[in-house]
């Protein structure tokens, strides 16, 4: 009977969604329904609309109209029309009445179309007509051969006619009239221009007639009529559709009240069943024991949380599986064949199992697992299992120490609390010699050489016995009477209470490490690798170095040598290649110095020289040059033709220090210098360098507290429309004012905040203020499409970038579209697909993207049309070059023209000259920005310029 209910529950509960799931899906179709008759209806209005538009074409007679918007109104009917032809097609096929409305409506508007076409026509010639008129009108005005009671009539027979096209209340008759008056008076002058006159006229008067009809037939068309019945049938058709939708609605809403309420009440004779088992549930549940039940096919059909934690799986990984995904394989198949018989004979097992957990490592559990009958049928399996792995794992750990005891190099003595030996290891018995038979119960003294006073061994039992432990050397005598060295390391075991149990004594033969001392110091002063000094050697031979120069008055040089591009080899190539250039590199060195040159390396690719006894400090450079020259020879190493160069930096004595410290910190420095001078070269140092060093010191360290000080601020320069001079923009310019530095410009304090990481900070300091100033301009009535935020490329790298400016714009109120920030060309020439990915997640948010200071790089339209950029702002040294027939000219108007194609904005920063403004607006340049216009300023300054 429970589990006929159980079946009921599901089957009721299986209708219930299929009935919801129909009424949700009827409603859906009404939906569509509903949205079909609104896109139809609105299809009419707009083909009502679009008529009507028609209809006023056809009014003006005389006036010349905008053809194209005429064909564009009516193309946009027959489209229209199509779309709702379509439509009612697809969704009525066999309502004749909406076909036989529908063919009607496109003969009607065919109709229209051709009367439209002939009336442009008629409309086109009363244009010309009437220009030629007026033309023959002038002729005669001038005319002094032509009396003036002629030219009158022309001019008054002119004004009849034009008013005729104007007017429905002028009479044709009368114009008639008057051009019979003309006709006259041509055949008594004979005059040519007044026969003209009236022919051209009688024509307009033709063409005039006609376009009136037409214009008639167009208004008069049945079109519109039409449309209007239609809108009336497909009302009519919704209001049935839409009554009979309701009712069929509402009888699938009854018939899933009256399954719920059914389900409902089967489900309350449920609990009752339900909470007969929770008893039983809950004790299985918070068991300490695992608890794992199986059907009769042995799937898992439930685990306790205790299954969970001990074995790593969930219930969900492990519902309807084969316990077996625990098996671990530490058992044998004769295990798995005797376990499985007990159970299949209905048998309880007891045992001990070796399992596996989720993450592959092993458990042992003590388990008992029963089958359950019930009527003498099986109905599952019930696994009580302990965790005994703790237990397991200590006696393997006390089985791991004695076999370490038995089995370590070192000699173990454990000694009682009077000092008297109670075990040894074997290491011990092949150190001395002794077995335990020999020296059990004895006293350590008998291995005492004698080599040390007995003062030394009282100190060590002074320190063993205060501090709980003592390490050092004792030279031991053996069973054999040799002397050996042992490194002794010796502990007090107390109890809880601080009373001494036993003294153990680890013992380590130092024999074979002191036959190696010599190599000890050998690699205490020298590479391992190259065999080139150390810098520990270094220095203490620098030291001597210069206190022999200064006695005798000499010159001497540092070589601070650091191999270029040392480390892609290395990465790319693999060590053991790196350290084969080395070891090339060191050989090469040798070869280019003298034998009194002190060389040696300080690890990785760095190598430092002592050049003594220098004639001249020209000397050195000679040397660095041949250095240079030996090092950028090709070397092939294990199938690789591999170069690499050297940057070296050169400090002298005494010129620039007169102490190891200075004068290597000043050769450092020195090298860095010809790295960044291009590398493959090297530089002496001097004085200049130490302050620039010094003052990029002194910028690091005073930029982490710039901010907290308040003196980062903010500059606007305006971007203005080239050919308006109207401000539509501003670029927002970071400036820092220090009390001890003074005023730092952006491009000393910019590269020293990316190197250091404050400009992640700093960035979104500027990005805050930017867009706080931006709003105020707003509030004040300044009209602005944007700002301009320059962002630096180190700040993509921060993953939260795009979210951080996301919400700052949102707490200040400023919509995306109106943020443009300036990226630098290099980070665009950087083409990964990280940035390509990251620029266009910033413009999916509605943020622009400018290029900054184009064409300082090497990247091209063609490379930069593949990114979401936009706007190209042309960097300033170009426009700087503007001048009549400079080769720059051409490079703007390529660049222009080519962005301009490409569809993106076009800035030139840097409009210094009117002569360059006049070059760019030329151009069909679209923004400027420069101190031609204004210089940056600040916000207030802004507001009040060009706030009107």
């Amino acid at each position: 009977m429970k589990h006929t209910k159980i079946d009921n529950i599901s089957l009721l509960l299986l209708l219930f969604i299929f009935l919801l799931s129909s009424l949700f899906y009827y409603l859906y179709s009404v939906e569509k329904s509903i949205q079909n008759y609104a896109l139809n209806h609105n299809n009419v209005i707009q083909l009502q609309l679009l008529d009507k538009e028609l209809n006023n074409f056809s009014i003006s007679l005389n006036r010349f109209s905008d053809y194209d918007r005429v064909n564009y109104t009516t193309d946009q009917f027959a489209q229209t029309l199509v779309a709702l032809k379509k439509n009612l097609l697809q969704n009525c096929p066999e309502h004749q009445y909406l076909q036989k409305k529908l063919k009607n409506i496109e003969n009607y508007f065919q109709e229209k179309k051709e009367n439209i076409e002939y009336f442009k026509s008629l409309n086109s010639s009363l244009i010309s007509g009437s220009h030629f008129l007026f033309d023959l009108q002038t002729t005669i005005s001038e005319d002094k051969n032509i009396s003036l009671s002629s030219k009158n009539l022309i001019n008054e027979a002119l004004f009849y006619i034009l008013r005729y096209t104007t007017s429905e209340y002028i009479d044709k008759s009368y114009v008639l009239k008057k051009l019979q008056e003309v006709k006259k008076l041509s055949s008594s002058n004979h005059e040519v221009f007044i026969k003209n006159f009236y022919i051209q006229s009688m024509i307009m008067l033709k063409t005039v007639t006609s376009l009136k009809k037409v214009s008639l037939a167009i208004r008069n068309s049945k079109l519109y009529s039409s449309l209007y019945q239609l809108n009336k049938v497909l009302d009519k058709m919704y209001n049935k559709n839409l009554f009979v939708q309701k009712i069929i609605a509402l009888l699938f809403f009854v018939f899933t009240i009256i399954i719920l309420i059914v389900l409902i009440i089967t489900h309350l004779h449920s609990l009752k069943n339900e909470k007969e088992l929770y008893a039983f549930k809950y004790a299985v549940e918070h068991s300490d024991n695992t608890i794992m039940i199986t059907d009769p096919s042995k799937k898992i059909t439930f685990v306790n949380d205790v299954f969970e934690k001990t074995t790593g799986y969930t219930k969900e990984e492990v519902l309807g599986k084969n316990p077996n995904i625990l098996k671990s394989e530490q058992h044998n198949e004769a295990f798995y064949r005797e376990f499985n018989e007990t159970l299949n004979r209905g048998e309880k097992w007891e045992g001990e199992l070796i399992n596996k957990r989720k993450d592959g490592t092993f458990f042992y559990e003590k388990a008992s697992i029963v089958p359950v009958f019930l009527n003498k049928k099986l109905i599952s399996y019930l696994a009580i299992k302990l965790d005994i792995t703790e237990y397991i794992e200590q006696n393997m750990k006390l089985a791991q120490a004695a076999s370490v005891f038995e089995n370590t190099e070192e000699a173990i003595i454990i000694a009682d609390a009077d000092a008297k030996v109670t075990s040894v290891n074997a290491a011990f018995t092949d150190i001395y010699g002794y077995t335990l038979e020999d020296i059990e119960g004895k006293s350590l003294e008998i291995l005492h050489s004698q080599m040390q006073n007995i003062t030394f061994y009282q100190n060590m039992w002074d320190q063993l016995n205060q501090k709980g432990l003592w390490r050092g050397k004792l030279i031991n005598k053996t069973k054999y009477g040799e002397y050996i060295p042992v490194w002794s390391t010796i502990k007090k075991i107390s109890d809880k209470f601080g009373e001494t149990v036993n003294y153990t004594a680890i013992q380590t033969d130092l024999r074979e490490l002191e036959s190696s001392q010599a190599k000890a110091d050998y690699l205490a002063y020298h590479d391992p690798l190259t065999g080139l000094y150390n810098r520990i050697n270094f220095e203490e031979y620098l030291s001597h170095a210069l206190f022999v120069a200064k006695r005798n008055a000499n010159i001497l040089a540092v070589l601070f040598i650091d191999l270029d591009r040392f480390k892609i080899i290395n990465d790319t190539l693999g060590h053991d290649i790196g350290d084969e250039v080395l070891i090339t590199v060191a050989t090469r060195l040798k070869s280019a110095l003298r034998e009194s040159d002190f060389i040696s390396r300080w690890g990785g690719d760095e190598f430092v020289v002592i050049l003594e006894n220098l004639s001249a400090t020209s000397e050195a450079a000679i040397i660095a040059t041949s250095i240079i020259d030996i090092l950028r020879e090709p070397m092939n190493i294990k199938s690789h033709h591999l170069i690499t160069t050297a940057s070296i930096g050169i400090a002298l004595y005494p010129e620039n220090g007169e102490d190891v410290n200075t004068l290597i910190k000043h050769a450092d420095s020195a090298m860095y210098l010809a790295k960044d001078m291009g590398k493959n070269n090297f530089r002496y140092y001097t004085k200049e360098l130490s302050k620039e060093i010094q003052n990029k010191l002194d910028i690091d360290i005073a930029l982490h507290h710039a901010i907290k000080k308040n003196e980062i601020y903010l500059r606007f320069q305006p971007q203005y429309n080239l050919q308006t001079k109207e401000i539509i923009s501003v670029e927002a310019l970071a400036r820092w004012e220090n009390e001890q530095l003074g005023s730092i410009p952006p491009d000393k304090f910019i590269p020293i905040a990316e190197d250091n990481g404050t400009i992640i900070p700093l960035g979104y300091f500027i990005f805050e203020e930017a867009c706080k100033a931006y709003k105020k301009m707003q509030n004040s009535g300044l009209k602005l499409e944007q700002v301009a935020i320059n962002v630096s490329s180190i700040q993509f790298k921060d993953t939260h970038l795009l979210e951080t400016f996301a919400s700052i714009a949102k707490r200040h109120d400023i919509l995306p579209s109106e943020i443009e920030i300036e990226i630098t060309e290099h980070f665009i020439m950087e083409h990964t697909l990280a940035n390509t990915t990251m620029l266009q997640n910033f413009r999916d948010y509605g943020f622009k993207i400018s290029i900054d200071d184009f064409g300082t790089g090497y990247s091209s339209m063609s490379y930069l049309k593949k990114l979401p950029v936009d706007t190209i702002k042309i960097d300033k040294s170009f426009i700087d070059d503007i001048a009549d027939g400079s080769s720059d000219n051409a490079i703007i108007e390529a660049i222009i023209a080519l962005s301009k194609t490409l569809g993106y904005n076009i800035v030139a920063e840097g409009i210094e000259t009117q002569k360059q403004e006049d070059f760019l607006r030329h151009t069909a340049c679209d923004i400027g920005q420069g101190y031609l216009f204004s210089k940056p300023v600040s916000i207030d300054e802004i507001i009040q310029r060009f706030h009107s």
